[in-house]
């Protein structure tokens, strides 16, 4: 049998950079913590958040200019890092914030700080922030992205759009929805200890949704 290609292709790469395109809050996030990062906001330097990227998005992304390049470890952190590609992604990084072009960024950038959450039945039900990033910076002694106490910030076309970037991705990717599962299991499993729980912000069908909300967490 021949081989399957499961790579994304340059037209969905296009189409998802279309679902991506709404702005995360009314202004402009990355205020909230530059000066706490030498005038970098904390997701735009890859000292603190590399941007993986799928192969034919870079691709794409280079027929567009020379935003983008592959990511080099420099440090024994960055070499387990790399560590984490797949065949089919790579990690890079941009020239800077102050030469940053909106209609380039990766679909990291876009999607940052959030990510899918899937409850309990194994149901893909809304978005979730990356945990690492609601944690505290060691060096700041603040918490590494401030957007992640400030929920309610999140413009709901926002999380809309984002919704249904990530069900078609996670239909198209069945990697990507065992990762997430997994990352979804251990919020969960955090909250039976500690009781704290997690914010989940949920696409306008989905707010009002009982059966959601009995299997959330």
């Amino acid at each position: 049998m021949p081989k399957i290609d499961k790579s994304l292709t340059i037209e969905e790469i296009e189409y998802y950079y279309s679902l991506l395109n709404e702005e995360i809050t009314n202004y402009d996030c990355g205020e909230l913590c530059k000066y706490d990062n030498n005038g970098i906001p904390y997701c735009c330097s890859a000292e603190n958040a590399v941007p993986l990227l799928y192969k034919s998005e870079f691709e794409y992304l280079k027929s567009k200019g020379d935003l983008w390049k592959e990511w080099i470890p420099k440090t024994k952190e960055d070499k387990k890092l790399k560590q984490q590609e797949s065949d089919e992604q790579i990690f890079c990084e941009c020239k800077g914030v102050q030469h940053c072009i909106r209609e380039q960024r990766s679909i990291s950038c876009r999607t940052f700080p959030l990510e899918p959450y899937i409850d309990r039945r194994g149901v893909f039900v809304g978005l979730t922030f990356i945990k690492t990033f609601t944690e505290k910076d060691s060096k700041t002694g603040k918490v590494k992205c401030p957007l992640t106490k400030r929920p309610n910030d999140i413009r709901q076309e926002f999380i809309d759009s984002h919704f249904i970037f990530w069900e078609k991705l996670l239909l198209r990717r069945e990697e990507e929805y065992e990762t997430y599962l997994e990352t979804s299991k251990k919020l969960r499993s955090e909250f039976k200890k500690t009781g704290r729980k997690f914010v989940v912000l949920f696409p306008s069908h989905l707010k009002n949704s009982k059966i959601v909300k009995k299997f959330l967490y």
